[in-house]
């Protein structure tokens, strides 16, 4: 009866695509197509809940491609694995006429495994790649599928970009009374929620991308749903709160965090002249690092249960969940506290959790380890991170921590622009035919030292490449590179560079015209709009950027134009410049100070001239005259 019920539901949402409506280009709106490279005609979610561990999805789509830069809505994937089941999948495509030109045939469905390197599982997707048409022109597709297991109810974007426009989108849950369904909305306007447990959204609008928006902001709408109860491959879990999901958590990892006698023993040998917790933790991130690697397992529950710590340290590898499970195992071995932890990573999730929405949209596992004087954690799948260092895959967010009496929110260490630091000493000598010998001495802190720890592992040429993009200059030798690594809380990266720069300064009769800044990050100017729509951000973490520049002149030249002193004070930071000039050496001091401040639409004004005036005192020109 229930697979007839599923047959029934499946063909009733076909029937209702072959519906049509009008899919012609010309019956779009003017102020829908303006902005907009897409406009989704008709989007329709429907996630029917039939028992704690079932339910069916069904989504439906229409979307006109307007120009090239919709060409990847053209492809289409839709992935399952064993607890989701894809039951149909129908297409078709139309030209701008609004003509049926092609039906998806099976033929046309490729079902394909993802790219494994490190990592292997049971996800597969079925992608329909439509025939490419004379734009603009429609696809439309229908997928069914079977959820036999949940813990994941939908995300509801009606609009996925600034760059698409929507006709006309609805969601809709529906599910036994005694299943309570949870959401959160995101950007959700007054009526657009039109029943219980439905949304319609009508005429959304494309427009243009702002910048400088706040980290993770897009300002489109969103309904995010969760379970209360649940059921995944035999476990049964209480969503309710995120103590009770905690509690969940400890049934799936039970009994996974046992180790051989032997290597406990060896653990106790290692640190037993530790004088305190954090040199024991020390000490077992060092056997971790050095020991283990990455790879990444996940069959089905798999997906969320750690593999045994027994099997970590027998085969040396596994995924951030086996790799977070056996620290945790190895550290409370020596007697040091520490606890699973779930987050959501990516440098630009940090808002992605709320303590009100307990929800199971997570991506990573950590380990978080409560010390009575401090708070570390330890990002336990890098050989290379710093010990207790999290950078901005996972730093200031909020994170799902598993204590024996269930799961508790707590924030991860936040990076600002007292601890994202760049410190310059450069020296430059300059020649008469305008060409220079250069040589920096660099310090880079925490989330600035990223990108340097990143080039030490790297071959010249791709050092050579990546220098090219963002040191503006137009030619130049690398003839140094040294790079020295502190691994530690806020680790720093010493680089020591040394160039050899053919056409440093402009060289016009008497004259040498030279750059005042060098090195430096480039600012990026905002673009002037009408009216601002959204809050601003100058930067995502904050940092501090400051150098020294010392520049010996060629003998026979002097200064002509002063040094100008410029000072500028900003709710979004700060920027002072300053220079010196004695007998054949230029002195030029720069400092800029961003921070993370998200301030509202109303500033975006005052940012505008913030960084204007820096620019133009980056841009400035020393003068040298023969």
């Amino acid at each position: 009866m229930k697979n007839l019920f599923l047959g029934l539901f499946a063909l009733c949402s076909i029937m209702r695509v072959s519906a049509q409506t009008d899919y012609s280009v010309a019956s779009i709106p003017l102020a829908m197509r303006k902005n907009a490279d897409a406009v989704v005609r008709r989007y329709e979610l429907k996630f029917k809940v039939l028992s704690k561990g079932e339910a069916i999805e069904t989504e439906h789509k229409v979307i006109t491609l307007l120009n090239d830069q919709a060409a990847d809505e053209n492809d289409q994937a839709f992935w399952y694995d064993q607890i989701r089941e894809i039951d149909d999948i129908e297409g078709a495509v139309y030209d701008a006429s609004g003509k049926l030109v092609r039906k998806i045939k099976k033929k046309d469905i490729v079902d394909q495994k993802p790219f494994e390197e490190v990592f292997v599982d049971d996800t597969r997707y079925k992608r329909i790649k439509f025939p490419r048409l004379v734009y603009p022109y429609t696809i439309e597709y229908l997928v069914v599928k079977k959820h036999r297991g949940l813990m994941y109810y939908p995300i509801f974007e009606p609009q996925s970009a600034a760059s698409q426009s929507v006709e006309s989108a609805s969601f809709e849950l529906l599910a036994p009374d005694t299943l309570q369904v949870r959401y959160m909305e995101v950007n959700v306007l007054p009526g657009q929620k039109t029943g219980p447990l439905q949304w319609e959204f009508h005429n959304l609008c494309a427009f243009q991308a702002e910048p400088f928006l706040p980290v993770g902001y897009s300002g489109l709408p969103k309904v995010m749903s969760a379970p209360t109860l649940f059921k995944i491959e035999g476990y049964e879990g209480d969503m309710s709160t995120w103590a009770s999901f905690g509690k969940f958590l400890q049934t799936l990892n039970a009994g996974k965090d046992n180790l051989p006698i032997e290597t406990v023993n060896r653990l106790r040998q290692l640190t037993a002249d530790c004088p305190d917790q954090e040199c024991k933790a020390r000490r077992v991130y060092e056997v971790l690092q050095n020991s283990t690697r990455y790879y990444f397992v996940g069959f089905g529950i798999g997906g969320w249960q750690p593999m045994p710590a027994r099997d970590v340290d027998r085969f040396k590898y596994s995924d951030c969940k086996g790799l977070s499970n056996y620290t945790m195992a190895m550290l409370r071995a020596v007697g040091v506290p520490a606890y699973y932890a779930l987050i959501r990573a990516s440098e630009d999730e940090q808002n992605a959790q709320t303590p009100e929405f307990p929800n199971p949209w997570f991506n990573h596992a950590t380990l978080c380890i409560p010390l009575s004087h401090d708070t570390i954690w330890l990002e336990c799948t890098s050989q290379q991170a710093g010990f207790g260092f999290l950078s901005d895959f996972t730093d200031d967010r909020l994170a799902l921590v598993v204590f024996p009496e269930g799961g508790k929110i707590l924030q991860t260490p936040r990076y600002d622009e007292s601890s994202n630091t760049i410190h310059r000493e450069t020296a430059v000598v300059l020649a008469a035919d305008g060409s220079a010998r250069l040589q920096s001495k660099g310090s880079f802190r925490a989330i600035e030292q990223d990108i340097p720890a990143q080039l030490a592992g790297l071959p010249d040429e791709q050092r050579k490449k990546y220098l090219y993009q963002v040191l503006g200059i137009s030619d130049f030798e690398i003839t140094g590179l040294e790079i020295e690594r502190n691994k530690d809380r806020l680790p720093v990266v010493l680089q020591t560079l040394s160039l050899e720069i053919p056409r440093f300064a402009a060289v016009s009769n008497k004259r040498l015209f030279l750059p005042s800044t060098l090195l430096s990050n480039k600012i990026q100017l905002p673009v002037p709009t009408a009216l601002r729509q959204h809050p601003v951000q100058a930067h995502a973490r904050g940092v501090t950027e400051d150098d020294t520049i010392n520049i010996t002149i060629p003998e026979g030249y002097t200064l002509e134009n002063g040094i100008p002193s410029v000072s500028y004070s900003s709710v979004f930071g700060s920027f002072e410049m300053s220079g010196q000039y004695t007998s054949g050496q230029i002195t030029v001091y720069r400092k800029l100070v961003l921070n993370s401040t998200v301030q509202p639409r109303e500033k975006y004004e005052e940012l505008l001239t913030f960084l204007k005036n820096i620019s133009k005192a980056d841009l400035a020109k020393l003068v040298l005259v023969r």
